[in-house]
């Protein structure tokens, strides 16, 4: 067996303040239940061809016009939702609500609702996803091998035109043809270095044996510029671990965090029921999930589960809690999708993770 893993990782840190730019209106768009920002939500005034969506973190920046006083979020699976603002608003915060949508006959409210595990039909799938999870771990087979591509990019996050005329920036003036505009978060960001590795991982069941082959290698940036220090470089290796939602426990950042298909996700997370969608031509439940408590090592995040006899995930997206309380950790997405090779095994495919750390 033979696969291609492609992982992208983009890593921003934070260090100079955002300056709201004049005319605008700005907040953040999260998800009612989970908390979780949400990405790619459209933000636009309804018939007047002017709008934008939210990045990574759920962010937006929307221009205002005098007499526009009525602003439209929407979004696939979410109610739309029509805010009246008031002349001189500068800040909006948003939530957004799933659509009560009906799975098998059951409509889930989990807002209004006491969260139950008996005769809960979110928690009776998820238990058929968690027995059928052993099919479709690599490690079953006798052997297999695959390629992968990994790409690191860390950055200053956050840099603005002010902070671009003075300090390292007027003395280097070079770094200013560095900044470019980040394709997730929408900010203008300087990256400080890039690192690619194409590696080729071997495993044999019986007897057991994995090896990583490292076929190449490169880097490219201008980190020299600034400290960084080892400090940063022990969190980095922290941070980028590989995750994997089949096993039990994901390690990262020196923590134990519960997957949200582990053994023991019943009982550590709540799940709820939101509807059946195609996912690249896949019929899948997708589902949600919070930990049931938020201050707890786990993930909140959504699942898409193929509605078929296999209960293989399709897609995974996760991110850390605010409550959860990571140093240095401002911000942690992971976004996971799967494939199925010829032999009918369901792989990972495309591993992107995107993480902010605030050092101060």
């Amino acid at each position: 067996m033979q696969q291609r893993i492609y992982q992208i990782f983009l890593f921003t840190w934070f260090l100079l303040p955002a300056l709201a730019a004049w005319a605008q209106i700005k907040g953040v768009i999260t998800d009612s239940l989970t908390q979780e920002p949400l990405m790619y939500i459209s933000v636009y005034y309804e018939g007047k061809g002017v709008g934008t969506i939210s990045n990574v973190n759920g962010e937006y920046q929307l221009e205002t016009r005098r007499g526009w006083n009525e602003v439209t979020f929407s979004a696939i699976g979410y109610v739309t939702k029509v805010v009246q603002i008031e002349p001189g608003t500068r800040e909006l915060n948003v939530q957004l609500q799933t659509d009560d949508i009906l799975l098998d006959e059951v409509v889930v409210k989990p807002q209004r609702e006491r969260y139950s595990r008996r005769n809960n039909p979110a928690v009776d799938f998820m238990r058929q996803v968690i027995a059928h999870k052993k099919e479709q771990k690599l490690e079953e087979n006798d052997f297999y091998q695959y390629y992968k591509y990994q790409k690191m990019k860390m950055s200053i996050n956050d840099i603005t035109e002010e902070s671009l005329q003075k300090g390292i920036y007027k003395r280097f003036s070079f770094l200013r043809d560095q900044v470019e505009v980040s394709p997730v978060t929408h900010k203008m960001i300087l990256p400080l270095s890039v690192q690619e590795t194409v590696s080729k991982t071997i495993y044999r069941k019986d007897p057991k044996s994995q090896k990583t082959i490292i076929e190449g290698m490169n880097a490219n940036g201008i980190e020299e510029f600034f400290s960084t220090g080892d400090a940063l470089g022990t969190v980095l290796n922290d941070v980028f671990a590989d995750v994997n939602i089949y096993d039990d426990d994901i390690r990262l950042l020196q923590r134990r965090f519960v997957s949200p298909i582990s053994n023991h996700a019943i009982s550590f997370y709540r799940f709820y029921l939101m509807d059946t969608i195609m996912v690249d031509r896949h019929e899948c439940v997708h589902l949600t999930f919070v930990p049931e408590n938020s201050q707890d090592f786990g993930f909140t995040g959504h699942l898409y589960v193929l509605n078929d006899s296999s209960y293989a995930v399709k897609k995974c997206t996760m991110n850390l809690p605010k409550k959860t309380g990571v140093n240095f950790v401002e911000n942690l997405d992971i976004v996971q999708l799967y494939e199925q090779l010829p032999d009918g095994n369901w792989v990972l495919t495309d591993d992107d993770m995107t993480v902010d750390l605030l050092l101060v």
